[in-house]
């Protein structure tokens, strides 16, 4: 039993991380198609003796730093694979994770309310997983708050022998149409971002067994909901 258990959590590593190297190569297609066009447009004034269209260059431009960011994402992603599967203690994390998104020199005017429980079983993961998700969540609570507000965690056991986290916020919310999109990789509601970010998290969450899923109501906040099956050594 416990090899059928450990054979299907690994077609599960393998399936999330397979529908996410898909939805990575065909989105990034887009950017250099975008490209390749503007390009081409270019080339045509060339030989029509036309001055180059502004308008055609700052395409490029646009498309080129957008590509850039979804590499650079991407690149910082891929080192996590280097990390060492370990007992990690889920309240540590969470606290190291608003540290990291919430750092004390920035002064943001946000209350944190923490809610542990005193007895949590360890999780068995690589501990940058872990933080992505925790940091990858605070960080746009606290982005879509303005850095004004308040922000609760809570942690504790789940059934089955599982660990449930639930981070929420009290911004602005989700709007209903958005909210089925919202870890579709390349879905996102920020001007400069890569929309990748969420679709990173829900891979991380979903490798190692787990789930994760998202409650929100316009101008009443938002809750991620994190389920998570504790493993032992």
């Amino acid at each position: 039993e416990e090899e059928a258990r450990e054979f299907a959590l690994r077609q599960q590593q393998l399936q999330a991380t397979g529908r996410l190297a898909a939805e990575i190569a065909h989105q990034i297609k887009n950017p250099l198609a975008i490209i390749n066009n503007a390009a081409f447009s270019l080339q045509q004034m060339a030989k029509e003796g036309k001055p180059a269209s502004q308008q055609q260059i700052d395409i490029i431009r646009e498309e080129v730093q957008r590509s850039d960011r979804i590499i650079t994402e991407l690149m910082g992603y891929a080192q996590l694979v280097e990390g060492q599967v370990e007992k990690v203690h889920v309240p540590d994390e969470l606290d190291l994770a608003l540290q990291q998104a919430l750092p004390a020199a920035a002064n943001f005017p946000i209350e944190i309310k923490r809610d542990y429980a005193s007895v949590i079983p360890p999780l068995l993961v690589q501990r940058g997983h872990l933080s992505e998700v925790f940091v990858n969540i605070i960080r746009n609570a606290r982005e879509a708050m303005n850095g004004r507000g308040r922000i609760s965690v809570t942690a504790k056991p789940g059934d089955e022998y599982s660990v449930r986290v639930i981070i929420a916020d009290n911004g602005p919310g989700i709007a209903p149409e958005a909210l089925p999109k919202i870890f579709e990789p390349y879905f996102t509601t920020k001007e400069k971002g890569s929309g990748l970010g969420l679709a990173i998290v829900k891979h991380n969450v979903e490798i190692y067994g787990g789930t994760i899923g998202v409650e929100s109501e316009l101008g009443k906040g938002t809750r991620f909901i994190l389920n998570f099956p504790a493993r032992t050594m």
